[in-house]
């Protein structure tokens, strides 16, 4: 489906883009976030596409060194061996703006317009801590924007070792888009843009509905 314009209300100044890589991809047997797709990394597309509606891109790994070619800032985890509430947490932690735009780095269709629509989203919701799609009933925590102000619920339940994500999301003042609202607001297939890669299967599928 063709996109449509997506007008950006939110100052870019207000936002900082995180990109989570400190997966180990033990699932697919290699770093995933370094496959080539396209003519692009994986790592480099998600920088792209979040740098379009942010200030300032903070890369969330404990392996710095692989992402240097970038010229990003990397941060490393606090709470060490957590999983990506840990990376989150260091990355929010790290962050200087109200909101923070979150992507992980093995969706290979990642597109501006979609985290457009998330954050003008945001911003007309006073009350609400983050906004989460929601697509066939499952929620997209690593795709979405949260207040930096949440830190302070994800430390806790990280020092409690509750690691799962929807559970500390749940408990957020959260907006959730469903499938219907996300593709009116963006224009774009919202199945599509969360698909992410997590074995070679996945890869080979992925590069296959890129070229088509």
């Amino acid at each position: 489906m063709s996109g449509q314009t997506v007008v950006v209300n939110l100052p870019s100044d207000s936002v900082t883009g995180i990109v989570l890589a400190g997966g180990a991809s033990r699932r697919m047997g290699r770093n995933k976030a370094l496959l080539p797709m396209g003519e692009a990394s994986m790592i480099e597309r998600a920088v792209q596409a979040i740098g379009k509606v942010s200030s300032r891109v903070i890369i969330s790994t404990n392996d710095p060194k692989s992402y240097h070619f970038l010229g990003v800032e990397c941060v490393l985890d606090i709470l060490a061996g957590k999983g990506p509430m840990a990376g989150l947490h260091a990355a929010l932690g790290a962050s200087n703006t109200p909101w923070n735009v979150v992507a992980a780095c093995d969706m290979p269709f990642i597109h501006e317009q979609f985290l457009q629509g998330l954050l003008n989203l945001a911003i007309t919701q006073d009350t609400v801590e983050a906004v989460i799609p929601v697509v066939q009933g499952r929620m997209h925590p690593l795709l979405a924007v949260y207040r930096r102000e949440v830190m302070t619920s994800l430390e806790r339940k990280l020092q409690a070792e509750q690691y799962r994500m929807v559970e500390w999301v749940e408990e957020l003042k959260a907006a959730y888009v469903n499938e219907e609202q996300l593709e009116h607001m963006t224009g774009l297939d919202p199945r599509k843009v969360l698909f992410n890669m997590n074995t070679p299967d996945d890869y080979e599928a992925a590069r296959g509905f890129s070229s088509s």
